[in-house]
């Protein structure tokens, strides 16, 4: 790499919520505009419950050890 992907990339890097953050806005706005307000919300939470499984199922967990964790208490 140059040292102008390396700047490009140490900026990404540095923003990376608020690239993150700009992107998941124009995803909202985008599927607002395109299916209404609530269709976009229940959209987006499917997506989030999608990541979380996923993620889950990357770390050895699956779908039950998810679940499970939701309900047992964290509290000592």
């Amino acid at each position: 790499m140059d040292g102008r992907q390396d700047d490009l990339l140490a900026w990404l890097i540095a923003n990376k919520g608020k690239i993150l953050g700009t992107a998941a806005g124009i995803l909202l706005g985008w599927l607002t505009l395109e299916y209404g307000f609530f269709k976009a919300v229940f959209l987006l939470l499917c997506l989030v419950v999608g990541y979380m499984v996923g993620a889950s199922a990357d770390q050895g967990g699956g779908l039950s050890n998810l679940v499970a964790g939701f309900f047992t208490s964290r509290r000592r």
